[in-house]
């Protein structure tokens, strides 16, 4: 493996494990065995690394929910294909779930600068439900109620809290989303 991928590769352990601004480019370079003079000849500073990884992973789940809402026939479909896609992505890079999860509380002015946000994809979405009249809740609250259930379930999952296979948590999550949204009527 590349020194560089090495760098991003022990960079998203310690930032997902220590966090952002308790991570220095000293724990990094210890991490992957180089010294920090070797960091910089790869990265202008830290800050880079935090964007770019935020950037490829953020990408990657974009990418991922692209691929799984286009196999879609319904909206219902899509919704859930959506929602599993995105457990299913949490389930599998969990570090990097956790640090795009730090990202966003810790710098979440910082993320428009991103062009493919998983955020934005499920915005539309629910727009789009909105759109068609299939919500029973305002979009604002169904966003937040999504987001943050896949957060929870995440974090549930991986504390053993919520215990099975992964692909049948993310399919009853999906389930579940859906006929909370669709189901509820507006009060």
């Amino acid at each position: 493996m590349r020194t560089r991928d090495l760098i991003l590769e022990e960079a998203l352990k310690l930032f997902s494990e220590k966090g952002i601004k308790e991570t220095t480019v000293r724990d990094i370079a210890k991490a992957v065995g180089i010294t920090e003079g070797a960091i910089y000849r790869h990265f202008r500073s830290k800050d880079q690394i935090v964007h770019e990884l935020f950037g490829l992973y953020s990408e990657r789940l974009y990418n991922e929910l692209v691929r799984s809402m286009e196999r879609s026939q319904s909206l219902e479909e899509k919704f859930k294909y959506a929602v599993t896609s995105f457990l299913l992505f949490a389930f599998k890079n969990p570090e990097a779930f956790r640090y795009m999860n730090i990202f966003h509380y810790l710098r979440g002015s910082e993320v428009r600068k991103f062009k493919k946000i998983p955020f934005s994809l499920l915005r539309d979405l629910v727009s789009e439900m909105h759109g068609k009249g299939v919500l029973g809740v305002d979009p604002e609250y169904a966003l937040a109620v999504i987001t943050g259930t896949l957060e929870r379930v995440f974090l549930y999952k991986s504390m053993g809290i919520i215990r099975g296979r992964r692909n049948e948590i993310a399919r009853k999550t999906a389930d579940l989303l859906w006929r909370s949204l669709v189901e509820c009527r507006k009060s």
